[in-house]
């Protein structure tokens, strides 16, 4: 049931995403009605026998379908993925310039020219996707894209995980508590964000070159990292690493971003379709990184990698520990005010706090039966609903998560022994 379900899902999803990214391109586009989107990696990822398309690139296809349809084809939208027109922030500057309408940034090389969107990268700060998804898409973030928007004339128009949550991975000992990270040594980006997270829970941070990472983990000059699940399959380091903690201490963001000037030029009716079209890409991203997520889980399991889900304590662990070196750190670099306003927010109700936490071991017994991509899609698709945007990519995600809901429930049920059925 659960190979059939997520294969059912994949298709249905990628079908979708597809569906979604096959507008119709004018013949003869005008030149100034023509709206170029870059992205630094390939369209597609490779998980186990499965290809997926990568979150940016089902951004990328979901805003083309919307905004070309919602404009009748008098705008062309043009996709340029695996770093044709130059690496991220080539293509932020030229968003600046005016020589390109769209690219797809990390949040690590947003961050080169909107410093705050680093406070994002508090730890443990979010317990579900859909807490982060609330946070995004409500006043917060949308005070926030807006302030680098009239700042740096680079504005947000959709917002995902970029491969999912960062976990921590080595080849020396199971970590089931911050305590067992000390003495540690964990390759990390060149970030004092990165650094001082490691450092906190008392291990060494060593900045490595990502191509370099494979080998500096194989002859030990480093005994771990952290990456999503996605990334560390993608970069085989799976071969060189024995265990991981699904800690989930940073869920790294990337954006469809486009150049102010150009949204600024358009027509009231126009920029609302860009909106519209914005909306759009945040789901189909959304959706498919959370069923990529979950299957790059899964296939590390596979390849011998001891997966292990902390308990809610152990991860109050890591929490404790990490958190306000990071918030102080935070507050010295970027708005201290922003720093505060986002803790609140998180804290004190002002967002839903999602079902339970990412690392709880009754979460990770969810995802193993549903794939993890249907909880999402439903609440991301449902919310779109509630928002007034009625679209058919909405309509569509909602479907395929509530029968794939009600597939993994019934065969939970059907699976469960009969002392458990009360």
């Amino acid at each position: 049931m659960r190979r059939f379900m997520a294969k059912l899902l994949a298709g249905v999803l990628g079908a979708a995403v597809v569906f979604g990214g096959t507008g119709i391109t004018a013949a003869a586009a005008d030149p100034g009605k023509t709206v170029k989107i870059a992205f630094t990696d390939a369209p597609t990822l490779q998980i186990g026998d499965q290809e997926y398309n990568h979150p940016s690139y089902a951004a990328m296809l979901a805003f083309q379908s919307s905004f070309e349809k919602s404009t009748g084809n008098e705008y062309s939208v043009e996709l340029y993925p695996g770093g044709t027109l130059g690496d991220a922030a080539s293509n932020l500057e030229e968003l600046q310039s005016g020589t390109l309408q769209g690219a797809t940034p990390a949040d690590g090389a947003l961050s080169a020219f909107a410093l705050d969107i680093q406070v994002f990268t508090i730890p443990y700060l979010f317990t579900s996707p859909l807490q982060a998804y609330d946070v995004l898409d409500g006043e917060f973030g949308q005070k926030l894209f807006d302030k680098i928007a009239d700042e740096t004339g680079l504005r947000v128009i959709a917002s995902y995980d970029n491969g999912g949550y960062r976990n921590f991975t080595n080849n020396k000992k199971e970590i089931r508590s911050a305590a067992d990270m000390q003495s540690m040594k964990f390759r990390v980006m060149d970030s004092p964000v990165y650094m001082k997270l490691v450092e906190s829970m008392g291990s060494t941070g060593t900045p490595v070159a990502f191509l370099e990472l494979y080998s500096a983990l194989q002859t030990g000059v480093v005994d771990g990292q952290e990456n999503s699940a996605i990334t560390t399959l993608g970069a085989s380091l799976d071969e060189v690493q024995k265990y991981c903690i699904l800690d989930g201490h940073l869920l790294g963001l990337a954006f469809l971003t486009i150049s102010n000037d150009w949204y600024n030029g358009l027509d009231p009716a126009t920029q609302e379709k860009v909106l519209q079209a914005g909306r759009e890409a945040s789901i189909a991203a959304r959706g498919i990184c959370r069923q990529a997520e979950g299957a790059a889980v899964e296939t590390l399991k596979a390849n011998g990698v001891q997966v292990y889900t902390p308990t809610e304590d152990e991860i109050a662990s890591f929490r404790d520990a990490s958190q306000q070196p990071v918030v102080d750190w935070l507050k010295e670099n970027i708005d201290p005010a922003l720093v505060d306003e986002l803790l609140n927010t998180v804290n004190n109700g002002g967002v839903g706090q999602g079902r339970v936490s990412y690392a709880s071991a009754e979460t990770a017994a969810v995802s193993a039966e549903t794939n993890d991509a249907a909880d999402t899609a439903l609440g991301t698709a449902a919310a779109e609903t509630s928002a007034g945007s009625g679209n058919t990519l909405t309509i569509l995600f909602a479907v395929i998560a509530a029968v794939a809901v009600l597939l993994a429930a019934f065969a939970m049920k059907k699976n469960r022994k009969p002392e458990e059925k009360k």
